[in-house]
């Protein structure tokens, strides 16, 4: 008896299982989805970036291979962004023109930058500016506390309507 029991409740509760997960996928719709291709932006745009501090290699990154970590990496949209590292200073505005892969729609850049480590008790801080034809579209401050990473993510976007004005 008490087999028939154990057996009853398994098929209940394995069937209300089949049949809650077919109800569920046969609402699911059949065709898949399509990526939408980003359409590149024709403005000239431009990126300004000022540290509070100088650059320093981490000298706790991971050592791969050859060469070592960059002191300031700097990436839109996933791609990273060439930064002569020796022009940046502390406090001094460092203009990159021609910045290449802003797309019409939503663009993210990220940055990480590695402080000095006689630093390690301030907080150090980079102020990204993202410009086009020298008009602001983005103005962010990234923080980083008390000598870690300054590593942050700025966000903007690019209308249709601005992405047709900038050329």
């Amino acid at each position: 008896m008490r087999f028939l029991m154990v057996l009853t409740a398994w098929v209940v509760f394995v069937g209300g299982l089949f049949g809650y997960t077919t109800w569920r996928d046969a609402k699911v719709p059949v065709g898949g989805t399509e990526a939408r291709m980003a359409r590149a932006s024709e403005g000239a745009y431009s990126l300004e970036i000022t540290p509070t501090f100088s650059l320093e290699e981490d000298p706790f990154a991971l050592q791969t291979g050859s060469g070592s970590a960059s002191p300031l990496e700097l990436r839109l949209n996933g791609r990273l962004l060439p930064v002569p590292v020796e022009s940046v200073r502390r406090g001094q505005p460092l203009k990159l023109d021609g910045i290449e892969g802003v797309v019409v729609g939503n663009n993210e850049i990220h940055l990480k930058a590695s402080p000095p480590i006689g630093d390690a008790v301030l907080d150090h801080c980079v102020r990204i500016r993202v410009l086009e034809k020298g008009v602001a579209l983005a103005d962010v401050t990234v923080w980083g506390s008390r000598g870690a990473l300054v590593s942050g993510t700025v966000a903007f976007t690019i209308t249709e309507e601005e992405a047709e004005h900038a050329h």
